[in-house]
């Protein structure tokens, strides 16, 4: 399905699992750049490497490790 997403961006925050994790994949496969935000950084980092193998390119996913809960997040 083409939704009309190729090379918009996309910030999803909670991605490093879950719902968030789903989401962010979903975007990738349409051709979305992505940006991952999640405060786990172990579990961050392993969902980039999938999303990147998904994306076939590193520079359509990044991550940014921060707790938004709070302001200095």
């Amino acid at each position: 399905m083409d939704l009309g997403l190729k090379n918009k961006i996309a910030i999803i925050t909670g991605s490093s699992r879950g719902l968030g994790f789903a989401s962010a994949k979903a975007l990738v496969s349409e051709g979305c750049r992505v940006c991952l935000c999640a405060h786990g950084l172990t579990q961050l980092n392993d969902a980039t490497g999938k999303l990147r193998s998904v994306a076939g390119a590193a520079d359509r996913v990044i991550s940014v490790s921060a707790d938004l809960s709070d302001s200095a997040g």
